[in-house]
């Protein structure tokens, strides 16, 4: 089955007990691996059994096809329920994936199987298997979202906490954010920790003390040394990241090429750097503005087609099985420095 639209927070939330097995794809990885999380979480339920998660990657799947199912017909050791949560890239998986849903199918016993598989397409044999499934296996696909939902998000999440924040301060709050749920949370989680006793709303000053880490984080100190042109200072700040996919961060650099290319086309029409970057949509955080125009000022139509070029095929070479994501992403971001550089 497909579930999609206002059905996939419910699921999440509640997921149905008569699927089985739950396929997590699209562009949106950072959502994908957040309801994984929580389906596991559900899945495992009041269990203390240390084991009851199995984690397989694609190549441990390729390398041994009965793996799969091995471990989902495994037996808990304290008898609780077996939870299999694998990994995949590439397409090596598939057969062992799709057999797992045909023994579901077929009604032999087993465990809970959750697959995040990337942004996969709509005609791939592994989402037609699950959304053809009419009741054990369900697919649900996790799209970027509008800066509309970013925001409800944020302001959910920071309510859920206990955060709360003067006027001017909010909108602050949300240009402040990454994009990425899985960083934002955890930046509200900071704002959090400090505003707990504090006994006020949150003001704009508070923000910029406790905010200032996200626009120096490295993901961002990666993109935007590499949008800069300084290749050593992007290729260190990248490898401090740890647990980022590497098409995440091919990801990251990417929404920074799009940035300039959207002021690079203002300046070329007349605008000046400075009022180009201060109409970008979503807005700069009023720290990284002055940096965001040094960048467009270096950047051409012609060098930003190349970067675009270099993106695109690293992206495509992180999704076959196997591939070395984080040297892939690391080669990516030196070719975007070298070409503004040049």
């Amino acid at each position: 089955m497909k579930i999609s639209g206002a059905a996939i927070r419910r699921f999440i939330d509640k997921p149905d007990k008569s699927v089985r097995a739950v396929l997590l794809y699209g562009p949106n990885e950072s959502f994908a691996h957040e309801a994984a999380q929580k389906l596991a979480a559900w899945a495992v339920g009041k269990s203390d059994d240390p084991y009851a998660i199995t984690k397989l990657n694609e190549d441990e799947i390729k390398k041994d096809t009965a793996r799969l199912g091995d471990a989902l017909a495994a037996q808990s050791l304290l008898g609780g329920p077996t939870i299999v949560w694998a990994r995949v890239d590439g397409k090596s998986a598939d057969a062992s994936i799709v057999a797992a849903v045909e023994a579901f199918e077929a009604g032999e016993p087993g465990g809970y199987l959750i697959v995040e598989a990337g942004d996969l397409s709509g005609t791939s044999e592994l989402v037609k298997r699950f959304t053809n499934s009419k009741v054990v296996a369900a697919s649900i696909a996790f799209y970027e979202e509008t800066d509309a939902e970013r925001a409800q998000y944020a302001k959910a999440a920071a309510a859920e906490m206990g955060v709360t924040f003067e006027h001017d301060a909010e909108e602050a709050f949300l240009v402040a954010l990454p994009p990425d749920r899985g960083l934002a949370r955890r930046e509200i989680e900071k704002l959090a920790l400090y505003a707990h006793g504090l006994g006020r709303k949150l003001d704009v000053a508070d923000l910029d003390q406790l905010l200032a880490g996200e626009a120096e984080s490295a993901i961002d100190a990666a993109s935007s040394a590499a949008a800069a042109g300084k290749t050593a200072l992007a290729v260190e700040s990248l490898a401090r990241i740890d647990g980022l996919s590497g098409v995440s961060a091919l990801r990251a650099l990417l929404r920074r090429l799009q940035q300039l290319r959207d002021a690079r086309a203002m300046i070329d029409d007349g605008a000046n750097p400075t009022d180009a970057i201060a109409k970008l949509r979503p807005p700069v955080f009023w720290k990284e503005r002055d940096a965001v125009a040094a960048q467009a000022r270096l950047w051409t139509a012609k060098k930003l087609n190349a970067a675009f070029d270099v993106m695109w095929s690293a992206e495509l070479r992180c999704k076959v099985a196997g591939a070395p994501q984080d040297l892939i992403a690391a080669d990516a971001y030196r070719s975007v420095a070298r070409l503004v550089a040049g």
